[in-house]
Parts: C-alpha cells; structure tokens; sequence
C-alpha cells in the first residue's frame, strides 16, 4: 500500500468516527429545545441519549463478529449510508416517539462504525505503524468534541433543531461515498469447510474464550478503567469550576475547548512516538503522568496553573489513546480482531457509566477531590495491568519504525 493510499484510507477512518462522534454531541445542546418541541419531561428526553448507547453497544457487538466473516468495509460503508437516511428522516419527525426510535437507529449505525473503523485499521496497518495510524484516526474523539457542541449550540441558536439533520444527512452520504472509493477490499480468511453457521457458533465461543486468556481479559478490563477514569473526571469538572470558583459557564466551553485542540494534537503525537520507542512504554508513562496531573486539579485555584495542569491532563489522555489500542488490537488474530474489539467497546460503555455514577455520589460527599481520587485509581489500576498483564509483542523490536511507510523486512 502506498503512502498516499495509506493516508487515505487514515482520513476515511477518521471522517468516519468523526461522523458519530460529532452528531452524539451536539444532541447535548438541542435536548431543551426538543423537550420544548415535544412538551416532554426532562427525564423523558433523556431517555434519547439513553437510546442511542443502548443501541451503539448493541451493535459494536453483532456488527464486530459478523465483521470477521463478511469484512469491516460493508458494515462501515452500509452504517454510514443507513446513518443519512435515519439523519434525513428526524427532519420529518411529528413525536417523541418515533424521534426516540430513528435515535436508536442512528446509534446502532454509530456503534458499527466505531468498532468496524478501529478494528479495519488495526487489519491494515502493520503493528510497526499502527500507533501513527489509530493515533491520528482515534483524534476524531477530540475533533467532536472540539466542534460537537459549539457547532450544535450555534445552530440550536440560528435554526430550528430539526434542520440540522439534513446537513448530517449529506455528510454522512458523501462520506459513504468517498469510503466505497477509498477503502480497501479485503477478504476474510475462513477455516478450510467453514460454513455461516460454523461461524457464528465460533464467534459465541470466541467471547468465552477472550475471558479466560489473562491478556485478554487485562485489555478488556482495561478498557473499562480507561474510559471511566477519564470521563468521570470530565463529568464533574464543570460543575467544580462553576460552584467552587465561580467560573461562567462561557468559560468552563472555552476551557474544553483548549483542552480539545490539545488532545487533537497530542494523539497522532502520542502514536508516532510510541512507534518509535514502544506501545507499552508509552501507554505506561501517559498514564503515569495522567493520573499525577489528576491528583493535582482538585488542589489547585483558578488561575494560570490550574489552566496548564487541565491542558498536561487532556494531553497525557490523548497520548495513550493510539498505543493502547494498538497494542491491545495485536493480541487476536485478525479472524477475532472484530469480536474482540467489540468486548472491549463494551466494558468501555459499563467503565463510562460506572464512573459517572460513582462519580456523582462522591462528589455529593467529598466534593471533586473525591471524584478526582476515584478517576485516579483508576487510571493506576490501567498501568498495573499494563505492567503485570501485557507485553510487546516479540516480533517487534522498540524504535523499529521512524516513518509511516518504513516496515522492517520480514514483519507482518
């Protein structure tokens, strides 16, 4: 594959986890004005965000498994196409319900995407490679949230809620488009015999067998503590800021905003150096340092030093993004990889949720040092199982590649 192909096939990927990324965040800022549409409960219109992760976990799940027998491209191409239609569809919603129903079925597109996209990276790009690769796809996360919500608040401002799904509707259609162009066909290896019933069993079983391999079920726990470390300390930041130093709320935006633009930088970061000197390594470090700079946000006042602590965080949490999932996507075979990364989105999902309301109920009590101290063990508990349960894999030497192109001869 040439440089330019790979670079393609990079910003295919990203366009696409951007893709559900930016329209599950800019939901945030219409819910009162949906709720105002529809004269319904705040409680009930929650119920849409509850929807669409049901549906986005769901689907990481078939859309993973079914992946590694019939190929990543369909289910991304064919989620992106069925994402604008649903999209196009909420412009026309008349009620509540039926609103509530094109939201689950635009979050089982996203949940294919998201785990089809890392998981056909992790196929094509050689392990050498592959933190740059998922390093610069995975900074889709920080573009959203960059753009998310202020481009969600914008035109929540300037338009009635409903017009915007038609302008998602066509970006998600030409990005389908310059998917099927650009993204590689790739055949899936079977067992010799092997029928689509022989492979559906095997796939049950495959998830059986994840958990009982002790690196496997290190990387899917892992991936539970991962992103409940960091989203609980997100959650809650706002309202510390708010309630503690009497920070507008105007600012706590522009001050995720900064920490955005670091993030999106710090991730195709991240992944190139942990190429050059190691997956493990880096992820190590990152960590290391992102659960120091969590310990000392609650300690600190509002000022200049509490602005470049919160920017050293969001950059540590960017930095591990791409060497984790490399390294974790090298322990299956590519046959499983789809299976396997789903498992992981899953544990992801209860990690999210698990911290958020542990989250809450220590800030009730112990304020936003309790918050901060919960995120932290969590964040000690990714590097003891990084240390303990994960290694680099043989075949690769640390350092081995200083380019996006340059594979040592005789690996992968």
């Amino acid at each position: 594959m040439s440089k330019k192909t790979q670079w393609a096939v990079m910003v295919n990927l990203f366009l696409l986890l951007f893709l559900g990324l930016v329209d599950n965040q800019l939901i945030s800022p219409l819910l009162p004005l949906i709720q105002k549409s529809f004269h319904v409960d705040v409680t009930v219109v929650g119920t849409l965000v509850v929807a669409y992760s049901v549906a986005a976990a769901l689907s990481s799940l078939v859309s993973g498994a079914l992946s590694d027998h019939y190929g990543r491209r369909v289910f991304l191409i064919g989620s992106a196409l069925a994402f604008a239609v649903f999209s196009l569809l909420i412009h026309w919603v008349s009620s509540f319900g039926i609103l509530l129903v094109l939201r689950f079925l635009v979050g089982l597109c996203a949940g294919a995407i998201s785990t089809c996209t890392i998981a056909l990276a992790s196929d094509i790009f050689p392990y050498e490679i592959r933190g740059r690769a998922i390093g610069t796809i995975s900074s889709a996360y920080f573009a959203a949230l960059i753009l998310g919500v202020p481009l969600g608040s914008l035109a929540a401002d300037q338009f009635e809620w409903r017009t915007i799904f038609p302008g998602i509707a066509v970006i998600a259609l030409l990005i389908a488009l310059s998917n099927w162009i650009y993204l590689p066909v790739r055949k899936m290896e079977f067992e010799y015999g092997e029928t689509d019933a022989m492979f559906l069993r095997a796939r049950i079983k495959s998830f059986g067998t994840f958990l009982s391999r002790r690196d496997l079920l290190a990387a899917v726990v892992m991936a539970f503590f991962v992103s409940g470390g960091i989203v609980g300390l997100i959650t809650y930041i706002g309202v510390w800021l708010h309630t503690t130093f009497q920070v507008p709320v105007r600012l706590i935006g522009i001050i995720f905003l900064l920490s955005g633009v670091v993030s999106f930088i710090g991730a195709p970061l991240g992944g190139i150096l942990a190429d050059r000197w190691g997956k493990r390594r880096v992820s190590i470090a990152s960590n290391v340092l992102l659960a120091l700079s969590m310990m000392l946000v609650p300690l600190l006042h509002w000022g200049v030093l509490l602005f470049v602590v919160f920017g050293f965080l969001s950059l540590s949490a960017a930095f591990r993004q791409g060497p984790i999932t490399a390294l974790i996507s090298e322990l299956v075979e590519e046959r499983e990889r789809g299976s396997f990364i789903a498992l992981r989105n899953i544990f992801s999902q209860l990690g999210i949720a698990s911290s958020a309301f542990l989250g809450g109920v220590l800030y009730v009590h112990w304020g936003y040092s309790g918050v901060a101290a919960l995120c932290t063990i969590f964040t000690l508990v990714v590097v003891w199982l990084l240390a303990h349960y994960l290694e680099e894999p043989n075949a690769v030497a640390a350092g081995s590649a200083s380019s996006l192109i340059s594979v040592p001869k005789g690996s992968h």
